[in-house]
């Protein structure tokens, strides 16, 4: 697969729909997380032993689906930086240089860019970007 390249428009475009992925992503975060700090014991071996195959079957149908949808969301172009707060980048090009679209959920649109190599702490605002257009 290739990387996609989105003009501003066309990447704050899916928005919505990346953002519906993203909060399912950190809801299935969230659950896997409670789910592993429940620990419940029998004092029957057998049905402790059922019910930790049910809880990794469980924890395992969760895993399965998160990395459905972060296959869905690359399919689409998108670049997955840190799941864990609903970061992502879209691959644009500015003067020449590929650059970064960044959106982190749960904005209403992508608000900053930043270069290849500058990551999320090199962030700058987009409206720099319509400045020089």
């Amino acid at each position: 697969m290739q990387k996609k390249y989105f003009s501003l428009d066309d990447a704050q475009a899916i928005i919505p729909e990346v953002k519906e992925m993203l909060n399912k992503l950190l809801e299935i975060q969230k659950m896997v997380k409670m789910r592993n700090t429940l620990k419940i014991r029998y004092e029957d071996d057998f049905l402790d032993a059922h019910n930790s195959t049910k809880i990794s079957m469980e924890t395992h149908r969760y895993a399965y689906e998160f990395f459905q949808i972060l296959d869905s969301l690359m399919i689409r172009g998108v670049f997955v930086k840190d799941p864990k707060i609903g970061l992502v980048d879209f691959y644009s090009r500015f003067g020449g240089n590929d650059i970064f679209l960044c959106y982190k959920y749960p904005e209403e649109k992508i608000l900053y860019w930043h270069g290849l190599n500058e990551g999320y702490s090199g962030r700058k605002s987009i409206e720099l970007l319509k400045e020089k257009i």
